[in-house]
């Protein structure tokens, strides 16, 4: 993960976000690429009750609010050590990252409803992650950061989101210090997780093949159980669904872990 994308929004998640970016950059040796996206509805033009701004006025105070999100964010930059660059654009947030991501290893974004507008963050996120180029690093608010070299987890069915996030996860992989590959009620297919195992260790990556029967629990349960048995640090998922009406409209499993993730979650559609 050389070149690492960071959404710059200056929301609750904005220093999550970063410090988790930090950590990959230095696991990897990577360069951060901040892009800052102002939307256009920032330069609307003032409330018809409270009359029109001048149009000058507008512009210099959406500049001013990209001023004060840069200076926060270099703060937090300056400090780490790590190469990084900073770019800016106008228009719509995913738009924007996904055009972004053409050049990017990964795209850093936040896991999770932590805003007064959940349902159109994780919308934003989820619409990245299926139309993106490069994997999302969802990553939940409360985080401390990633800890690239902690243990993995890659939920398993046999499927091509599944297959696409493992691969582009391979990076990350190597670096793991262990790494469990969970399949739950495996579909009657050749690429089993077994398969998938040997895939990996082809890269020199072994995985435990952990095989679950859900019984009564539902799969998100238990990717959690498994992810607390295992000690997970990061989860590798594949991102199924579609978004491009700005809803989470993914399917159940990928919706509730994004929702309320217990560790950052390395999503590829």
């Amino acid at each position: 993960m050389k070149t690492i994308l960071v959404h710059i929004e200056g929301d609750e998640g904005q220093e999550a976000r970063l410090n988790a970016a930090f950590d990959l950059a230095r696991a990897c040796g990577g360069h951060i690429v901040c892009v800052a996206v102002m939307p256009y509805a920032a330069y609307a033009l003032g409330d018809p009750a409270m009359g029109a701004f001048p149009v000058t006025t507008l512009i210099d105070a959406v500049e001013a609010k990209r001023r004060e999100e840069r200076t926060k964010a270099e703060a937090l930059l300056a400090r780490e050590g790590v190469s990084w660059e900073w770019q800016s654009a106008d228009g719509d947030s995913a738009d924007r990252l996904v055009e972004h991501a053409r050049l990017a290893d990964v795209v850093v974004m936040s896991a999770g409803p932590f805003v007064r507008q959940a349902q159109l963050a994780m919308g934003i996120t989820g619409d990245v992650a299926i139309r993106s180029p490069a994997p999302v690093l969802a990553v939940p608010p409360g985080a401390r950061g990633l800890n690239v070299a902690g243990p993995a987890l890659i939920c398993w069915d046999g499927g091509q989101e599944a297959a696409n996030a493992m691969k582009r996860a391979l990076p990350m992989l190597k670096l793991a210090s262990a790494v469990t590959l969970l399949t739950v009620s495996e579909k009657d297919s050749p690429y089993t997780a077994r398969a998938a195992a040997a895939f990996l260790s082809r890269h020199d990556v072994h995985a435990d093949v952990v095989e679950r029967d859900p019984g009564g629990a539902s799969i998100e349960q238990v990717i959690r159980s498994v992810a607390a048995e295992r000690q997970t640090a990061w989860i590798v998922q594949g991102a199924y669904g579609h978004s491009r009406l700005r809803q989470m409209l993914f399917g159940g499993v990928t919706r509730g872990l994004l929702a309320d993730a217990p560790v950052p979650i390395l999503l590829s559609h």
